[in-house]
């Protein structure tokens, strides 16, 4: 089944939530390169593995690509990168 559909685009604030961009500091090099990749063309080319009605929603595309990257980069297996992105939010 494809990703479910990110809440991000409800443009009614939380008043006890903060957004990701308040907190990280958008010079930092992965806040960078997160804003140049096209996410949109992503999504359209790994949406066309799923599945539209069958199993559980998948991971986002985003997240996904983004840990991939991290583990071919940094030369990571899939615990170290997991465990690294719970603690870092670049």
């Amino acid at each position: 089944m494809k990703p479910t559909v990110s809440p991000i685009d409800d443009p009614q604030m939380d008043l006890f939530k903060t957004e990701l961009s308040a907190i990280i500091d958008l010079n930092h090099p992965f806040a960078k390169l997160a804003a140049v990749v096209d996410w949109a063309e992503l999504e359209k080319v790994f949406g066309e593995s799923y599945c539209e009605d069958n199993g559980r929603a998948a991971i986002a595309t985003r997240l996904m690509v983004a840990l991939q990257y991290l583990k071919f980069t940094y030369d990571l297996s899939d615990e170290s990168v997991v465990r690294g992105w719970v603690e870092n939010p670049y």
